[in-house]
């Protein structure tokens, strides 16, 4: 007998392009982008002030498509998504925690913000990872036969990441005895392909080696693409089911590919009798121990590029922008022309510039006000900024208002040494870097579009609050510093080939690595409106030009300052208002 189980991914990064709360301590707002585009699920029409909002009016239905499935599917949603849809739909949201608390769809968890964690430093994993688990604290279900599966930002896998993952549970279960045991449990979910030797078909559960009995369920890669890009009918996907024998199989895409068409929805729920009336059983995973044994591949994900696998293993090239097998440049195909990834390397590089120097700022500041234990109080802060950010999602849960005040919360982690406004403007920085660490921008082959625009405003912002916050304790020249690497990273972008960043990978002759390559793939999309690159404009319109860094630097203002970018080829399915490119109307 076969058993197949779906599981979907709830994720949306946000249309967020500049942000609007000064004071870290008060509720925080955002201006959000003015591009609006419909979806059409069967005959129902979700229209959305951009994509993001689209989407969530979406998820309102496909919550309820889920249910009527009951005991099909687990779902992940990654907490701001969660959240946000709070603040859209309630009812939808409340649906989702219902169908998590009776069952009726398997739990799984998932970072917030989405990054690729094996490209971050063990301190920001680790975070997210306590930010994670107080997130869905209060969802986890502690009966004795319900399991919780995890779902790493695009699978992408490392030891590492799982060492930060088990490091993160250690911590909550000191505070909250009851984790421990809820958690000890918890299941990966992978790609076959990620295993150095992958299972048989119908061997969907894998023991991890070398992870102290980490269990994985591996999807069907074919499968899976089957379901969410395919045209089959319900009848013949259950014969592909079929012809792969008896035993367990995992299909698991976005929750978005039941958006794929106006008809996927009522596609997924034929294909849920057909297989039944076959005799398959569909069930949400539950975990079988007599599975294989096989290692995971560092650095694997389920999503790179099916031409660029390394000795079979998709790999993290799609977000690096060189392949893992050699380290050269690769290039794509975008919009009928060649386009270098090049930019991706560049793109990684100041990220990770920006990253390391908020971890560090954060690190001195509070040495210098003489507070111990600082790795952890870091971790503690983000989480008690999480609860600030997320603060809807915990009152939803019963979370009284005192225990989502980040005052409050400071004062008490501190002790009182640091000054509560500075140790705003830190851990909202933080908290604001870990957000711009998503991985969309990366995921498209082009860098000019509405996601890439939205990590560098975070990007930036947290640059200028940990700048603030140094000016607050009496550190100008840091802050100074930040503003020049703000300067050398995302308004100088363009400059680094030039500047000789990729000195190395220039050092093997290829057409991705040229001058033309490297111009050629920064184009800004909307000429009309900038004639500046993404990284530039992103940077420019979060600074709010004619304002002021912290210590008096003022913000130089650019012609061509404006949001507006070019559209993501993965949305042209969207009916937008404005097809051309993705536009924030100001009005």
């Amino acid at each position: 007998m076969s058993t197949l189980s779906f599981h979907f991914h709830g994720y949306q990064p946000g249309d967020i392009v500049r942000w609007s709360e000064p004071d870290p301590l008060r509720p925080q707002t955002f201006e959000e982008r003015h591009s609006p585009v419909v979806h059409r699920i069967g005959p129902e029409r979700m229209e959305g002030r951009n994509w993001t909002d689209a989407v969530l009016h979406a998820y309102g239905r496909m919550g309820s498509v889920v249910e009527r499935a009951s005991g099909s599917a687990s779902v992940d949603i990654e907490p701001q998504t969660l959240s946000w849809l709070l603040k859209r739909d309630s009812s939808a949201f409340h649906e989702i925690v219902t169908a998590y608390n009776r069952g009726t769809v398997g739990f799984v968890m998932t970072p917030p913000f989405h990054p690729i964690l094996p490209h971050l430093h063990r301190q920001e994993r680790e975070a997210l990872f306590d930010m994670m688990i107080d997130f869905y604290a209060p969802l986890i279900p502690h009966a004795e036969d319900r399991s919780i599966g995890l779902w790493l930002p695009e699978a992408a896998y490392s030891r590492e990441t799982i060492d930060s993952f088990r490091e993160s549970v250690r911590e909550a279960s000191l505070e909250q005895e009851s984790l421990a045991e809820s958690l000890r449990g918890t299941y990966l979910i992978v790609d076959a392909r990620q295993f150095i030797r992958p299972p048989e078909p119908g061997r969907a559960w894998v023991h991890v080696e070398s992870t102290n009995g980490l269990l994985a369920i591996a999807r069907d890669h074919s499968l899976s693409g089957e379901f969410a890009f395919g045209s089959t009918t319900a009848s013949e996907f259950g014969a592909s089911v079929q012809s792969r024998g008896s035993g367990s199989f995992l299909v698991a895409s976005d929750l978005e590919s039941l958006l794929a068409n106006p008809n996927q929805v009522e596609r997924f729920e034929a294909i849920v009798r057909a297989l039944r009336e076959r005799g398959v059983r569909i069930t949400q995973p539950v975990p079988a121990g007599d599975g294989p044994t096989s290692a995971l591949v560092d650095y694997s994900s389920w999503s790179d590029y099916d031409g660029m696998l390394s000795s079979g293993v998709p790999s993290d090239t799609r977000w690096t922008g060189l392949r893992r097998s050699d380290g050269l440049v690769v290039s794509r195909t975008h919009r009928d022309r060649p386009l270098s990834q090049l930019w991706k390397h560049g793109f990684t590089l100041a990220t990770e510039r920006v990253e390391t120097a908020v971890r560090r700022r954060a690190f001195h500041l509070l040495r210098s006000a003489g507070v111990t234990r600082r790795t952890q109080v870091l971790r503690r802060l983000a989480v008690a900024y999480g609860r600030h950010w997320f603060r809807e999602h915990y009152r939803a849960q019963g979370f009284p208002t005192k225990a989502t005040d980040i005052a409050t919360s400071a004062e008490e982690i501190l002790g009182g040494k640091v000054d509560i406004e500075a140790a705003g403007f830190l851990a909202r920085g933080y908290v604001l870097m870990l957000m711009g660490t998503r991985s969309d921008p990366r995921f498209w082959d082009n860098p000019d579009t509405r996601v890439t625009f939205q990590n560098v405003v975070l990007l930036a912002q947290a640059l200028r609050d940990l700048a603030e916050a140094s000016l607050r304790l009496n550190d100008a020249s840091s802050a100074a510093a930040l503003r020049r690497l703000l300067q050398a990273t995302f308004l100088e972008f363009s400059e680094w080939l030039a500047r000789g960043e990729f000195a190395a990978l220039q050092s093997t002759p290829a057409w991705e690595t040229t001058d033309a390559a490297w111009y050629s793939s920064l184009e800004s999309e909307v000429p009309t409106m900038s004639p500046l690159d993404v990284m530039k404009r992103a940077a420019m319109f979060a600074l709010a030009p004619d304002g002021e860094w912290p210590g008096g630097d003022p913000v130089p203002s650019v012609e061509g300052t404006v949001a507006d970018t070019g559209h993501i080829v993965g949305e042209a399915h969207g009916e937008w208002a404005n097809p051309r490119w993705c536009e924030h109307r100001i009005r």
